[in-house]
């Protein structure tokens, strides 16, 4: 039903296009045991908005996996250059004594070219239903895409093929330049303590793009020759740090700097000062780098601004370190235990500023946390707290993601088994985040969102 991705081998270390894709092709058949009611009960009525519930009614229980379909009534995909990209499913629904529901996140898109749902039991075709009209259509040529990232971590993760970030961090980037991007965006942690061979072999695979790669400092940059011996300014953000700056650039104040690509939108790359964690003296923005932050929002107050910072924040209603985006709470009290201190002086500012200015699309990095790992958490990829706070959205580690379940006393490192970010489709009334799992060439359905301009 689709077609997949060849793996394109150019060296033994040279980047892959992607990776093959092993999953089981899905059988189109369908039978009247088997068949199921699909009822989609959508939240609103705007466009493209998945939020809602789906309920299932089937004569057999068990796990139904959905997925979006074309008119044709094949699984969706799009293409990215000359290959085909499909469509993981969106939700899985389980269905017990005949009836099974589930709540889309309200972010969540119906992506582009949809206009069907089908339900899969076993791989197995066994249901389907039409899209409204309202909810289905084209999107139109997008103004500009980008690529967004996270904690690529040169000398981090090994496995057999040696320093994994060699492999995954121009996969993705393959990916992307494939895809039309003219910038890809980075919330940092690019090395493991700031080594400079990391931060060389960044600017190595980065400058054979012609797309600028523009990144803030995470906490494993602020140590060693990054900062020790200026590592960072040699290597990284190649310009921005010298009297000429490159098109686009402007307001540079020490490692922060603005970028307005097509000179509406903005991007800000907001460095950490520190690795400080867990204490009621933490600090990792200085009260000048805020009194910049605050200046540059005030100015571009009117346009969108996306907004690059390493750490994300505790939960905005409850203050809760452990459940807010970018983090989730397991059963057994395992979470991402790194987190922006609540209380400190800079988080408390930090926390208003983005709460005042509604105009930002905040990415984080941080937890390395999957996408999936939603199920735990339903703010942990994307919220706005009900429209309290900015929309803050979470990227996954593009080298190493982690993976923690519901009963998990801890979490597992999954290099070389994932590689996640966001391609990121911007409109002039809405912009499109599509989740990625480069080594598989996959977009995830269950992280593609939609943000209203």
């Amino acid at each position: 039903m689709w077609t997949t991705i060849v793996t394109k081998f150019l060296t033994l270390l040279m980047p892959l296009v992607m990776l093959f894709n092993t999953g089981a092709v899905m059988q189109p058949s369908l039978s009247a045991a088997d068949g199921v009611q699909i009822t989609y009960d959508f939240d609103n009525d705007k466009a493209y908005s998945a939020a809602g519930t789906v309920t299932l009614k089937a004569e057999k229980d068990g796990e139904y996996d959905l997925y979006w379909g074309d008119g044709a009534g094949e699984v969706l995909a799009e293409k990215i250059g000359d290959y085909t990209v499909r469509f993981s499913e969106f939700a899985t629904v389980s269905v017990d004594d005949g009836t099974g529901e589930k709540e889309i996140q309200e972010f969540t898109v119906i992506p582009d070219g949809a206009e069907k749902v089908m339900a899969f039991k076993n791989k197995r075709l066994v249901g389907q239903a039409d899209l409204p009209d309202e909810k289905s259509g084209n999107e139109g040529e997008p103004s500009y895409l980008y690529g967004a990232l996270s904690d690529v971590h040169f000398h981090r993760y090994y496995g057999h093929i040696g320093d994994d970030a060699k492999l995954t961090l121009p996969n993705s980037l393959n990916f992307l330049d494939l895809a039309g991007v003219s910038l890809v965006a980075l919330s940092g942690d690019l090395t493991n303590s700031g080594e400079e061979s990391s931060l060389a072999l960044f600017n190595e695979y980065t400058s054979k793009y012609d797309f600028p790669v523009y990144t803030c400092m995470g906490n494993h940059d602020t140590r060693g020759d990054s900062v020790e011996n200026g590592a960072w300014e040699k290597y990284i953000n190649p310009g921005v740090y010298t009297d000429t700056l490159p098109q686009g650039v402007s307001d540079v104040s020490g490692r922060d700097f603005v970028y307005t690509p097509d000179g509406k939108d903005v991007f800000i790359f907001l460095s950490q000062y520190q690795w400080s964690y867990n204490s009621e003296d933490s600090e990792i923005l200085t009260p000048d780098q805020l009194d910049w932050f605050e200046r540059e929002l005030e100015k571009y107050k009117d346009r969108t601004v996306y907004l690059f910072f390493h750490t994300f924040l505790p939960n905005m209603e409850t203050g809760d370190q452990r459940t807010g985006e970018g983090n989730a709470l397991s059963d057994k009290g395992a979470c991402y235990d790194l987190v922006y201190t609540p209380g400190t002086a800079d988080e408390i500012r930090f926390s208003e500023l983005l709460k005042e200015y509604k105009n930002v699309i905040f990415f984080n990095g941080h937890s390395h946390y999957t996408f999936d790992m939603q199920e735990m958490n339903p703010v942990m990829n994307i919220t706005d707290y009900d429209g309290e706070t900015c929309t803050m959205v979470h990227i996954p580690s593009v080298s190493s993601p982690r993976k923690m379940e519901a009963d998990s006393a801890g979490s597992s490192e999954r290099y070389m088994r994932e590689s996640q970010g966001y391609l990121v489709k911007v409109y002039d009334d809405r912009i499109v985040l599509q989740g990625v799992e480069f080594l598989r060439g996959l977009f995830l359905s269950y992280a593609c969102y939609v943000i209203e301009r």
